[in-house]
């Protein structure tokens, strides 16, 4: 699936008028293709929309609702299986997830720690695609999809201090503020207002130490966003409990790390909530440390954590 990327910046709050973003012109999404004759197992089986996403994606109807509707999240857990496999398997149902989920939540992009000074930036990549986070003075944050309006060319990379940011390929200059400086070769064309090829921004907050951004396309672009506001989306019921149990902003940056795991992002979250049922046997040394019986995990409206003791004999 292709993506695009973004830019996180601290700006003045003078600039970047609020306006609506439209993603998809900065990212592509995997085709929506025909209705399939298939079964509804079938991963042929493409077609996820009654509407298009274009027109407020207000709803996803027949072969998807069907895979949802196989599912009853209300039976009791001692008599409930498993998602359906084709929840992990369908590019259909990654579609819907995209497009629910990922595309209109609040997403991690980083730290508040890696960006400290006026201009000082970093970049990551998210589900949405690259994403750039910058400081300006008057310290506002500031979010941008992190590619050239020219050519589509990613715009900076890593982390630190600029004061412009230069495409490597044509050579356009944008702000700190996300807006085109200047475009090489434009002598003569008509019709061409700098100002209207500024960065593509992104709605980005803070919730303790953490850095978010939001892609909704039908989300105006805000100048600011209370962390008050985006826990209580994010976090739903939790983020009261874990701001008051240590989640806060006296948690300091360290390092990033990135790994690439070859398999379907729920699969990767579905680890973390087996109780602990692998561990024994996937992690022999780790469990002769630690005391399983103890284990616990605790579930929220939209966050499950999890309390395990350690034999700390083990470590001496």
């Amino acid at each position: 699936m292709a993506a695009a990327g973004a830019l996180f910046v601290l700006a003045p709050t003078n600039t970047l008028n609020p306006r609506t973003l439209n993603l998809l012109s900065c990212s592509s999404l995997s085709g929506h293709r025909a209705p399939s004759s298939r079964a509804p197992h079938s991963r042929s089986t493409q077609q996820i929309w009654a509407e298009e996403v274009s027109s407020g994606g207000s709803g996803a109807v027949g072969y998807v609702r069907l895979m949802l509707d196989e599912f009853d999240p209300t039976i009791p857990l001692p008599e409930a299986l498993t998602p359906p496999s084709f929840w992990y398997t369908d590019p259909s149902f990654l579609d819907l997830e995209f497009e629910r989920v990922f595309f209109r939540g609040w997403q991690v992009a980083g730290c508040a720690d890696q960006v400290k000074n006026p201009r000082d930036f970093f970049t990551g990549r998210q589900q949405i695609g690259e994403c750039r986070i910058c400081g300006l003075s008057g310290y506002k944050w500031r979010a941008f999809h992190n590619v050239c309006r020219h050519h589509a060319s990613i715009l900076a990379f890593g982390s630190g201090k600029k004061s412009c940011f230069e495409c490597l390929y044509h050579g356009w200059t944008y702000g700190l503020d996300g807006m085109l400086l200047r475009a090489t070769r434009i002598t003569g064309m008509k019709n061409f207002n700098k100002n209207d090829f500024g960065l593509l921004p992104l709605n980005v907050a803070t919730w303790g130490p953490f850095v978010l951004v939001n892609a909704d396309n039908y989300m105006p672009v805000k100048q600011k966003t209370s962390s008050e506001e985006v826990g209580k989306v994010w976090l739903g019921s939790t983020s009261e409990f874990l701001s008051s149990n240590g989640i806060d902003t006296s948690l300091e940056y360290l390092c990033r790390r990135q790994y690439t795991i070859e398999c379907n992002w729920k699969v990767f979250c579905d680890n973390y909530l087996d109780g602990g049922y692998h561990v024994i046997y996937a992690h022999g040394g780790l469990a002769s440390g630690l005391k399983l019986d103890s284990y616990t995990t605790h579930v929220w409206t939209l966050f499950n954590y999890f309390i395990l003791l350690m034999d700390f004999t083990f470590l001496l």
